[in-house]
């Protein structure tokens, strides 16, 4: 389901999303990698499956990093075949019986229904003990694409990132953060300059509200356009034309390398995350659609799930 962007607006900004037509985030969402309503052909994912668990070899649910080869992505849908630069690093561990490899800690692991991410988390995830930035080098594949990752929210944020090189301060880059203080907001990020969303937009709202939950993270990239998308569980819940927003700084960013990662608050000491996946947008919705959409006749789309 999509927000829509109306171009008379004064500048900078998106419409919809959050205020008309999204849903508020909810528990125990996760996207098993190929079932996206926001992705048609993928282009690169990881499920991060563990090897007792029929994944890679060398991904055992150890809380410890692995060798190189444990971080060759899993799968490349003919693309050429990457690795994953890590960062600081993730293990891999799992919430089936036993919970292999999981070191609990803050915020607490979300066990349990309905809490479990129901999208794979028990054949494996990526767990660090601190803030974690991994990314794939993407290699400007597609001008138009999405990121899309699960997560356990985390106090400071989730984030996802296009730039230049791997990581949120990377040159040429161009990173969301979706906050997990309550606030509901999420904010824009070059490497230097973080401009939080409701700032310019007051009503903006992702939904979330707190940290200790599975969530599904995207961000619609479009290069050509000068736009992004994000979304929070496969709902829209803004637009933002990078072209007037915060005066346009964001406008210019590379496609070398994508990725995600997670900053924590004070006191916190995990990021969790799960399938990773990249790939080009589905087609949007025509425009009549979208507006009954923002004029609040229910329709709904990108939410198949």
């Amino acid at each position: 389901m999509r927000a829509f962007l109306f171009s008379n607006l004064p500048a900078a900004t998106f419409l919809v999303g959050a205020a008309l037509c999204a849903a508020p985030a909810s528990q125990g969402a996760g996207v098993a990698v190929g079932s996206s309503s926001l992705i048609g052909n993928l282009q690169y994912s990881d499920t991060f499956t563990g090897t007792d668990a029929g994944g890679r070899p060398n991904r055992p649910f150890v809380p410890a990093v692995q060798p190189p080869t444990a971080y060759l992505v899993e799968n490349t849908y003919g693309n050429p075949a990457i690795s994953f630069d890590i960062g600081s690093g993730f293990s891999f561990a799992a919430d089936s019986a036993g919970t292999p490899g999981l070191v609990n800690g803050s915020p607490a692991y979300p066990l349990g229904a309905p809490n479990a991410s129901l999208a794979g988390s028990d054949t494996g995830f990526t767990q660090t003990g601190g803030s974690i930035d991994y990314a794939i080098p993407y290699n400007g594949l597609s001008s138009s694409y999405v990121v899309q990752l699960d997560a356990v929210q985390v106090g400071d944020r989730i984030d996802i990132s296009s730039g230049a090189g791997p990581g949120i301060f990377a040159g040429q880059s161009l990173s969301v953060f979706f906050r997990g203080d309550g606030s509901g907001n999420a904010s824009l990020f070059n490497g230097t300059t973080d401009t939080a969303i409701q700032s310019t937009i007051p009503t903006f709202n992702t939904g979330i509200t707190g940290s200790g939950q599975w969530n599904n993270y995207a961000v619609r990239y479009d290069i050509p356009g000068r736009e992004i998308e994000l979304f929070v569980n496969q709902i829209s819940v803004g637009m933002i034309d990078l072209t007037t927003f915060a005066g346009g700084i964001y406008a210019n960013f590379s496609n070398s390398f994508v990725g995600g990662g997670g900053g924590l608050a004070a006191g916190e000491n995990r990021v969790w995350t799960d399938n990773f996946q990249v790939g080009t947008p589905i087609p949007e919705p025509g425009v009549m659609g979208l507006l009954a959409c923002a004029i609040g006749l229910g329709v709904r789309r990108h939410r198949r799930s």
